[in-house]
């Protein structure tokens, strides 16, 4: 089955972006209980820049399509 090319950038962002909070929320758990290791908040947040660009673009354009196409 054939996936549209912005599924597999929507399916990516959102998976990408569950494993920094996943490890983000087994960080913070495991011991020493409550701290948060600094790679492990710069992975968070190159997850959340990742998804955020991907989705935002993805968005963008998609925006900008459908309003050429009431133009015409």
């Amino acid at each position: 089955v054939a996936m549209k090319k912005s599924s597999v950038q929507t399916i990516t962002a959102i998976v990408v972006l569950a494993t920094g909070v996943a490890l983000t929320y087994i960080d913070y758990f495991s011991p020493p209980a409550g701290e948060i290791a600094a790679s492990v908040l710069d992975y968070l947040r190159h997850t959340m820049f990742f998804a955020g660009s991907v989705l935002g673009v993805k968005n963008y354009v998609d925006y900008r399509i459908s309003q050429k196409k009431e133009d015409y």
